[in-house]
């Protein structure tokens, strides 16, 4: 590979990226450059995988065929005013920033080449799922250089639509924490009825992993496999009553669109922060 990925922000998926496009061989470390305001963050990057470093955005603008955005959704606006007009015609810039439309972005770097992406943490063991959206008239070379990096890190999906990278981020990106929220509270009611803590980390973990794998392979709905194991009057029944009555489903529905809501706050704020 001849070409160099760049980072402006050196957050955890930044981090991520670089440790999985590295193992993959898909890149060298001198061929990585990663920068960040804290010296003490460059400096760990720096030890701990070989990548070039600096303070300096522009320098690594000026040096990426790939440019990837990774700042805080309110640290963007500063960093784009920054690097306005900096950026070779040739650069394909990729954002990890939650909110950030392809067209607010490409307007505010005069810059045409532009796709975002949303990945999520388990992308931290390449188990990850990251949605990703570009321009329709995107080059094959781009489409292929993204894929590749998203690639390292779990399932990929290119959508046609930049508004579903708006829905993965609520679902996608906030869905670990749901779901991590979910599996500590069937911890804590394992201990709460007698299991210990070290049985019941391993048996809802496991109950966990095993339901996923097996959903994942079937065509059947998810509904269906939910009555195969309910029978009447049995203790699945009366679990999922107790679900019904506390509206576990509108409470999951409501945190989900919660998120959603945000992600099109801070696109919007971010829209009136460039405007």
């Amino acid at each position: 590979m001849s070409w160099t990925l760049g980072f402006v922000g050196c957050g955890v998926m930044a981090e991520v990226m670089i440790a999985g496009i590295l193992d993959e061989g898909l890149l060298k470390p001198h061929q990585i450059m990663a920068s960040n305001r804290r010296g003490e963050r460059s400096a760990a990057l720096s030890a701990r995988y070989g990548v070039q470093t600096t303070h300096d955005n522009l320098e690594v603008v000026a040096k990426s065929d790939v440019l990837v955005l990774s700042v805080k959704p309110q640290a963007l606006g500063a960093v784009l005013r920054q690097i306005q007009g900096k950026l070779p015609p040739s650069t394909m810039v990729l954002s990890i920033v939650a909110g950030a439309k392809i067209t607010v972005l490409s307007q505010a770097l005069g810059h045409e080449r532009v796709a975002r992406c949303m990945p999520n943490l388990p992308c931290r063991i390449r188990e990850g799922m990251t949605v990703w959206a570009a321009p329709q008239d995107a080059k094959a070379g781009d489409i292929s250089r993204i894929e590749q990096i998203l690639g390292v890190m779990g399932g990929v999906i290119r959508v046609p639509d930049e508004s579903h990278v708006d829905l993965a981020t609520a679902v996608n990106g906030t869905g670990p924490a749901i779901i991590a929220q979910f599996v500590q509270a069937m911890m804590e009611a394992a201990t709460y009825i007698g299991e210990s803590r070290a049985v019941a980390k391993e048996t809802v973990l496991a109950t966990m992993v095993g339901t996923a794998k097996m959903l994942q392979a079937s065509d059947t709905h998810v509904a269906s496999l939910i009555d195969e194991v309910t029978s009447p009057g049995g203790t699945t029944s009366r679990a999922l009553q107790v679900l019904k009555q506390g509206r576990f489903s509108a409470v999951i529905t409501e945190s989900i669109d919660a998120a959603f809501e945000r992600t099109k706050a801070l696109g919007a704020e971010l829209e009136r922060d460039l405007s």
